[in-house]
């Protein structure tokens, strides 16, 4: 199990048979990935991981700009690279590709190159997918397509997706997700759900269940919830968590995503998320349905905490991001299931 040192290394800030594996499992590049993006400026800087050292460049229809690379170890014969953007990128969406040993790997929308972060911006919510779902006369997969239609033509920054992604945790669902959300123009990041933890499935596809992320100012945290009812959990989460919570201090707003909070979820996580230094927003799922009536909160401190109902109904949600705060959006039906 290798997930502590892909959790590290990400401290910085097409279809599935073409990349990663053919069965749409990562390979050789473990991180950036389509559920794990990095967003960056022309001269910027970012990290990889890897199985091995290789040539690292970025693609995209016009080209291909090669990355000055530092290397350093990870346990287990892993590779970090210290990746810096050509200062002449153009602003677009990347491919990551990776060259070693006659051997070429390629993670489609791994990077998103931006001319500038803005001070506000919209963030666009997903959760509960459940792909392989038969809930409605519409199938999942179409759902979850004709909401990523409409995300597409929004003004949203990025998306993400908070767990249930998968009905079963089966590999067939998560190659249908990835076909999915590689019809996605915006950045996606994704995190599980406890239907999506069937063997080590989730992780062959998108590597860590614990991350964060920097938009301009703002720091994003986003974590796993499988093992929630386990009161004095002493998991490499809860580390992970103290060193994040950590590295985004200095944020603008810190804003949490997950796939479902719990009141006895592991107390040492809720002191580092919600006491010692209390994220500002917290967005979740998992519920089917909003918490209109805030019928439950964090009870710990000053954390507000935003429910959105199930994308496999066809809903989803925007937040307005601002220097005024995290403002959510009412709920919407933004695709139909029938």
């Amino acid at each position: 199990m290798k997930r502590r040192w892909l959790v590290l290394l990400l401290l910085a800030a097409g279809p599935a048979a073409v990349a990663r594996q053919p069965d749409g499992t990562l390979g050789i590049i473990r991180a950036p990935n389509n559920g794990i993006p990095v967003i960056v400026l022309p001269g910027a800087t970012f990290e990889a991981a890897l199985t091995s050292q290789a040539e690292l460049r970025l693609a995209d229809a016009n080209g291909q700009h090669a990355l000055s690379v530092e290397w350093s170890a990870l346990p287990d014969g892993f590779a970090n690279g210290h990746c810096t953007v050509p200062a002449e990128t153009a602003a677009g969406t990347y491919a990551l590709e990776a060259s070693v040993n006659g051997q070429t790997d390629r993670n489609e929308r791994a990077v998103f190159v931006r001319g500038t972060f803005p001070d506000t911006y919209i963030l666009a919510h997903l959760t509960d997918t459940h792909i392989g779902a038969n809930r409605n006369n519409r199938a999942s997969g179409e759902v979850l397509r004709g909401a990523i239609d409409v995300l597409n033509k929004s003004e949203a920054a990025f998306v993400a997706v908070t767990g249930d992604l998968t009905d079963g945790g089966e590999i067939g669902q998560f190659q249908t997700f990835l076909k999915v959300i590689d019809t996605c123009l915006l950045p996606t990041f994704v995190c599980p759900g406890n239907h999506d933890r069937k063997a080590l499935n989730y992780e062959s596809f998108f590597g860590t269940l614990t991350y964060m992320f920097w938009f301009g100012r703002d720091g994003y945290l986003c974590f796993d919830t499988k093992d929630f009812m386990t009161a004095d959990e002493l998991g490499s989460q809860d580390a992970d968590l103290e060193i994040y919570r950590r590295a985004i201090k200095p944020a603008r707003w810190s804003i949490g995503l997950t796939h479902r909070y719990e009141p006895d979820m592991g107390m040492r996580s809720q002191i580092v998320l919600f006491i010692d230094d209390p994220l500002d927003h917290l967005v979740m799922g998992h519920w089917h349905r909003a918490n209109e009536d805030n019928e439950k909160t964090v009870p710990w401190g000053t954390t507000t905490l935003t429910v959105t109902p199930a994308a496999v109904d066809g809903f989803g949600r925007m937040f307005d991001i601002s220097p005024k705060g995290v403002k959510p959006r009412p709920p919407q039906r933004i695709v139909t299931t029938e």
